[in-house]
């Protein structure tokens, strides 16, 4: 509320009227956004980490609107990939100098999401990581993510990426839109506006191998190999969907039926962003 006060009090000196809705449930939330953008706002700013963000974002761009993110959750892998370190103060900056831009949006069976859906080792990995502090050292990570690859049941599944189809049994699948996840860069060649699904999956591999990939990410000098795999595609579509455990932008989804059919949504929402790099 501070910070939402304080963002408040810049806009007014600018010129420009603001109201501050709150909430304390996710149903309070979606209704708050609905009200907002029925009123048409220049923008709708989210206090909130990547579930907040993906709600929001699912109803602002249904009208074209505009969302700023001011990052105050524990995961906010949307607002790092793509402003950089978190800082709330930089935040509230970027949105009062009002540049903007357009980044794609991902859809899953009809659900937006912004940033990441993941099932397998890595939310078996968020599960042991608990809501303490992420680990500085590389080493317990690799600690972590061995446990984490215990705890993931891998399951056969067929996946077709644009026209290519194949068979697999991964213990960790994760498709994004945008690089990072649990402050580490696993897509580092995906951008938000390049019209691209970033998916990476493992080929058979073992406990140690899926240990060292994390590990090896959090020094940012993992590189990609046969054993874990990264492709780029418009749309994929995983058979069969049920059965798993989906995290979308951190929250937990189910899906039903026997197709999950991923596309991209090229240019599908608008964000303030920083200035346009002079030529």
């Amino acid at each position: 509320m501070k910070l939402a006060k304080k963002l408040e009090r810049r806009l007014k000196r600018s010129g420009w009227d603001s109201f501050i809705k709150t909430s304390n449930t996710a149903d309070e939330f979606d209704r708050c956004i609905t009200s907002a953008v029925r009123e048409h706002p220049f923008a709708v700013v989210v206090f909130g980490g990547d579930g907040s963000v993906r709600r929001a974002a699912s109803q602002v761009a249904k009208v074209n609107g505009l969302l700023g993110i001011v990052p105050t959750g524990r995961h906010n892998n949307i607002y790092n990939s793509l402003y950089g370190p978190v800082d709330v103060e930089a935040a509230l900056e970027l949105i009062g100098a009002g540049y903007q831009a357009r980044i794609d949006l991902g859809q899953a069976n009809g659900r937006l999401f912004v940033g990441s859906l993941i099932t397998g080792m890595v939310p078996a990995l968020i599960e042991r990581l608990g809501g303490g502090k992420f680990p500085r050292l590389g080493m317990t990570w690799s600690k972590l993510a061995g446990k984490a690859a215990d705890d993931s049941v891998p399951r056969a599944l067929t996946m077709k990426i644009d026209y290519f189809t194949f068979q697999l049994e991964p213990h960790l699948l994760n498709v994004h839109l945008l690089p990072n996840l649990l402050t580490l860069r696993f897509a580092p060649i995906s951008t938000p506006d390049d019209n691209r699904l970033v998916v990476i999956y493992d080929r058979d591999a073992s406990r140690d191998t899926l240990a060292h990939y994390i590990r090896d990410l959090k020094k940012g000098s993992y590189q990609y190999t046969d054993a874990m795999q990264i492709i780029r595609g418009h749309k994929i579509v995983i058979t069969p969907a049920a059965g798993q455990k989906w995290l979308m932008d951190g929250d937990e989804m189910e899906f039903s039926g026997e197709e999950l059919i991923i596309e991209v949504l090229p240019g599908a929402l608008r964000v303030f962003s920083h200035a346009p790099k002079k030529q």
